[in-house]
């Protein structure tokens, strides 16, 4: 059974993901890695159309592919998340505000340019506005963006 903290959590979202499950040694799960439970440490992988859950009693080994990345927004977009409008104008517009005011309230550098938050000159924060639309290359900038979301 595999054991993460939340850096590792954040750290290893959206890198593709090779897991050997203990009954089926011969057939490995491939994907990249949508989100991480940090209770159980279940992992959720998303494969081009579908997302899937391997429970951690069940794996056996876990290769990580740090150069191979996707974008947690590109993710969502792919499984029509944002585009079946479940989000209300209404919501967003809320959620970019408290954003907005989180930042402010906080004395954190940012810009506005609709519909994209920059912060401190690397990270941003873009629709829907919520913790896993944090994108920066830099993971500590990343994770203390969505951390300042989920307070």
């Amino acid at each position: 059974m595999h054991s993460f903290t939340a850096e590792e959590i954040v750290g290893l979202l959206g890198h593709h993901a090779t897991i050997t499950v203990k009954s089926q040694k011969a057939n490995p799960v491939k994907g990249y890695i949508y989100t991480i439970d940090p209770e159980t440490n279940n992992i959720v992988l998303f494969d081009t159309t579908r997302v899937f859950i391997v429970m951690n009693h069940h794996v056996e080994h876990l290769e990580i592919d740090k150069e191979n990345r996707l974008n947690l927004s590109l993710i969502d977009s792919i499984l029509k998340y944002q585009s079946e409008n479940k989000f209300s104008q209404e919501w967003i517009d809320k959620q970019r505000q408290k954003v907005l005011q989180l930042l402010e309230k906080n004395r954190i550098p940012f810009q506005y340019q609709e519909p994209v938050i920059h912060v401190l000159g690397s990270a941003r924060v873009e629709y829907p506005y919520v913790a896993t639309s944090v994108v920066c290359d830099n993971a500590l900038i990343r994770k203390r963006v969505r951390d300042l979301q989920t307070d």
